[in-house]
């Protein structure tokens, strides 16, 4: 089983790819809301996979990245926002992103990117094992 945190302060956008991963019986899915909320998921739960927005309330997804692998996180952690983060993929990739997908085309296209990623990359990866 494969376990995702999905994070994103837009419900609408949570429940959707919620909905959409939770298809695959090979994925378990949680949500949640804001950074702050990620960051105690985190300590708590261990995750193969996090899946967080860039542009969030409070913290981006660069500033959660650097928080979560300074943390001690290693689990495999993708961008996936709408918002065109520009100049800011060097920075969020250097914090410890290992993808980003930019959100606002073909939501299947986007969706099956997003699948592809996470099957293809946690079978080298297995955050429940090492930490």
């Amino acid at each position: 089983m494969i376990h995702i945190l999905l994070v994103d302060d837009d419900k609408d956008i949570l429940d959707i790819m919620r909905l959409d991963l939770e298809d695959d019986p090979a994925f378990a899915v949680d949500t949640c809301s804001a950074s702050s909320e990620a960051l105690e998921k985190t300590r708590n739960e261990k995750y193969d996979v996090i899946v967080a927005d860039w542009r969030m309330p409070g913290m981006n997804g660069t500033e959660l990245i650097r928080q979560l692998r300074g943390n001690g996180c290693i689990s495999l952690v993708i961008l996936y926002s709408g918002h065109n983060i520009g100049s800011d993929i060097r920075s969020a990739m250097e914090s410890g992103a290992d993808y980003y997908i930019h959100r606002g085309g073909d939501p299947d296209s986007e969706f099956t990117q997003l699948r592809q990623i996470i099957g293809k990359t946690t079978g080298s990866r297995d955050a429940h094992k090492t930490t």
